[in-house]
């Protein structure tokens, strides 16, 4: 049965994949699963019928949810009437959250919040289940715009949203209350929770009290969410089977305890499951872990039983079948794979006696189920996140949660005695993320891997099931998966050291500059630029809760999606803040050989706060000027500027000749037109086949002359999409025109990839 019902699991998998991302790489999938079947079943002909059967209800499924999922809107409506249909977020001078519009369609509402007065009495009266008018504009959701980066579009697309709404104006004072519903009342008491425990508990355990209670992580500090997430301990900060498992055992013995009977305490945990998952989000992980408990109340209310691994087949394919969008969640993928890993290998870890052992072979277990998954998505995942859930596992679900529980419990009734409990379980949050920021720095804390490409991928899961699969039957057949599943690992990590491919990348940092340039076979990484954002400073109520920061949000994420492990040089053209804005957070968390910036400027930099960062961690600084080159392999490398000392920043970038792929490249920091004609007449014989254009596009640079001169076939302007300075300016677009010059655009094509190895390389933009 369990095999049966697993192997249904995979076909409705199939089914819906199918429908979003047919492809060849699919089919290759289909066909060797149809092949497995065959083989298993003994070439019966009725069981690949009934896979076929499966796939193309599930399949059937996912196009119905498509053709449901359309919009109404064509972006040009203004005027809305909406309902908040679920708990709004205030973040700083941003409230943003999900409403429904008079026609029934769920919206993304964002709107800047004018004053901290208008904030606080939003933050009193607003709630789920109030209908207001709303003025603003709908905006298309912003595609991924880098490699291998998050897919905003996608993301709310699979929740059933297609336009942001951008409000302009809200009218609070004729919003009206909308049907008071069981779920809305429910969502409220929810919002109260969440806002009581903001309210009376410190901001170090507010955050992971709110996560353990009501499933909502929005408080928690952002770096210690991200120590979490770089562990592999994030899993514990999300309503899953330990929390449910706990409460109905409690409550199901309170109730025995003070004599209910039986079956009543049964229908009454049948009845607080559904309200217990709208109070904890409704997120994948809590809808899961109470439908398997209703499943297993309900079959204990008829005296029957059923098997954890059928009714979590079960459960799996009712939500596919109902959500098929559901399948693309990254909390339903870790969700499904984790339960399930540790339901098909209890018998692995219950051959040790030993509780320490136990829970050492289960941390395991979790964390190969969960590898394939947290590669693909994040490219890095934790080895010593294996030990540390040993320690951080019973300490949260024993200790924390309860704790947690039986604290707000006790503040509500009796405050006076609640806040001594207040005090010991915030030292005790407190003690947890500072072992956990400790450990983030400790050796083999976080491993980038790289994204694993689709072969890599199936050989990977097929490794760690047959590694389950013969653990449990042969110690002795198990080292043979094992030495597979280590081998592939290695090989994945080291994949760049064997690519033969090396890249020049223009990534899309909004209004600034980063280039990557890797090389063949790992022979060099070189940064040039960081991007970055001017800031200045807030009010105390407008900080959000985080920021965008290029090398965070893109430049990192990027190096550890190509399974980078070190930048050998950090190229800083000036000291503009587009252009090295994100450097402190570069050096902070990523490997730095050597930091270059331009000579006869290093006045420029004395004060910025990536300078004592680096010298901390040792990394050689190395001021360039004209004349200074080096050599990789085939691809070289040549300083043309600085070349004496200048006022203007932008005359004093870094400009940097290249030869790389077969083609030469010029990469001109934001050097202007003074800049442009003093190295022409330097080098009267400069040739470029490709122009990094100066100074985003501006009408200060990229001459005529410099143009003619260089005669490139093509030019990259990195620009801000709808950036306030009207880069690229119309007067250099006419010029490239003129040069007959293909332009690449980074607010218009996203990040321009040139991809190259012995026998040449082509380009390709990232949006259509």
């Amino acid at each position: 049965m369990t095999r049966h019902l697993l192997l249904v699991a995979v076909s409705s998998t199939l089914g819906v994949t199918a429908h979003s991302y047919f492809s060849m790489k699919l089919l290759i999938c289909i066909l060797f699963f149809f092949c497995f079947l065959f083989y298993w079943s003994g070439g019966k002909g009725k069981v690949l019928i009934l896979h076929v059967v499966i796939m193309g209800i599930f399949l059937g499924s996912a196009s119905v949810t498509e053709m449901r999922n359309q919009s109404i809107y064509d972006g040009s409506q203004s005027h809305f009437l909406v309902t908040f249909t679920s708990q709004p977020k205030l973040d700083g001078n941003l409230l943003k959250g999900f409403i429904t519009s008079e026609h029934g369609e769920q919206l993304l509402l964002r709107y800047k919040i004018a004053s901290e007065q208008e904030k606080e009495g939003l933050n009193e009266h607003l709630r789920a289940g109030i209908s207001c008018p709303v003025q603003g504009s709908l905006q298309v959701p912003e595609q991924h715009r880098n490699e291998n980066s998050f897919d905003y579009q996608r993301y709310l697309s699979h929740q059933n949203t297609h336009w942001i709404l951008k409000a302009n104006l809200i009218s609070f004072s004729k919003c009206k209350e909308g049907k008071n519903s069981l779920i809305v009342s429910i969502q409220n008491f929810r919002m109260r929770g969440i806002s009581y425990i903001k309210e009376h508990f410190p901001k170090e355990s507010s955050g992971f009290v709110t996560a353990l209670i009501f499933g909502d992580q929005s408080e928690i500090d952002e770096e210690d969410l991200t120590n979490y997430q770089r562990l592999g301990l994030v899993h514990l900060l999300a309503i899953s089977g330990l929390h449910v498992s706990l409460l109905t055992g409690m409550l199901f013995y309170l109730g025995i305890r003070i004599g209910i009977t039986r079956e009543r305490m049964i229908f009454l945990i049948l009845v607080f499951l559904p309200i217990y998952t709208i109070l904890s989000g409704g997120s994948p992980s809590v809808l899961r872990s109470c439908l398997m408990a209703m499943l297993f109340f309900i079959l204990m209310l008829f005296k029957k039983r059923l098997s954890a691994s059928v009714a979590i087949g079960a459960v799996y394919m009712l939500l596919l079948f109902l959500q098929p969008n559901m399948l693309y969640n990254i909390g339903f993928q870790l969700s499904f794979a984790v339960t399930f890993s540790i339901i098909m290998s209890s018998r692995i870890f219950l051959h040790y006696p030993q509780k320490t052992i136990q829970l050492f072979i289960i941390s395991s277990i979790c964390q190969l189920a969960a590898l394939p998954i947290l590669l693909f998505h994040f490219f890095e995942v934790s080895i010593l996140g294996v030990l540390l859930n040993v320690l951080y596992v019973p300490l949260y679900s024993v200790i924390l949660l309860p704790f947690s529980l039986v604290t707000v419990m006790v503040h509500l009734v009796l405050p006076t005695l609640g806040q001594p409990l207040i005090s010991l379980l915030n030292m005790t949050f407190m003690l947890c993320n500072r072992v956990a920021d400790v450990a983030t720095g400790l050796p083999m804390a976080s491993l980038a891997f790289g994204k694993p490409v689709f072969i890599m991928m199936l050989l990977l899961v097929l490794s760690v099931l047959g590694l389950f699969v013969c653990w449990e039957s042969s110690f002795r057949t198990s080292k043979i998966w094992w030495g597979m599943f280590i081998l592939l690992l290695l090989l994945q990590y080291n994949l760049q050291k064997l690519s033969p491919f090396g890249e020049v990348q223009v990534m899309d940092v909004g209004q600034g500059d980063s280039i990557l340039i890797t090389l063949p076979f790992n022979a060099g990484n070189y940064l040039i630029d960081t991007g970055g954002q001017i800031t200045f400073p807030l009010e105390a109520w407008k900080k959000k809760r985080k920021t965008y920061n290029t090398a965070e949000d893109t430049i990192i994420p990027l190096l550890k999606s190509k399974g980078i492990h070190h930048l050998d040089k950090l190229i800083l053209t000036h000291a503009d803040a587009d252009h090295m804005g994100s450097a402190k957070e570069l050096i902070d968390h990523f490997e730095v050989e050597e930091l270059i910036i331009g000579g006869w400027g290093a006045e420029h930099y004395q004060d910025k706060d990536f300078i004592p960062v680096a010298r901390e961690k040792g990394i050689r600084m190395k001021m360039v000027k004209r004349g200074d080159s080096w050599n990789v392999g085939e691809a070289k490398f040549y300083v043309l500027n600085p070349h004496k000392k200048e006022e203007n920043t932008n005359e004093a970038s870094i400009v940097l000749y290249a030869e790389i792929g077969g083609l030469s490249w010029l990469f001109t920091g934001d050097m202007g037109e003074t800049g442009e004609r003093e190295l022409i007449d330097a080098y009267p014989q400069l040739r470029a086949d490709i122009l990094k254009v100066g100074h985003h596009g501006s009408k200060t640079s990229s001459s005529i002359p410099f143009l003619e001169q260089l005669h490139p076939k093509a030019a990259i302007i990195s620009v801000g999409k709808e950036n306030r300075y009207g880069h690229p300016h119309a007067q250099v677009m006419e010029a490239m025109e003129e040069n007959k010059i293909n332009v690449f655009r980074t607010d218009e094509d996203g990040a321009v990839i040139f991809k190259y190895s012995k026998n040449g390389g082509t380009f390709r933009k990232i949006l259509p």
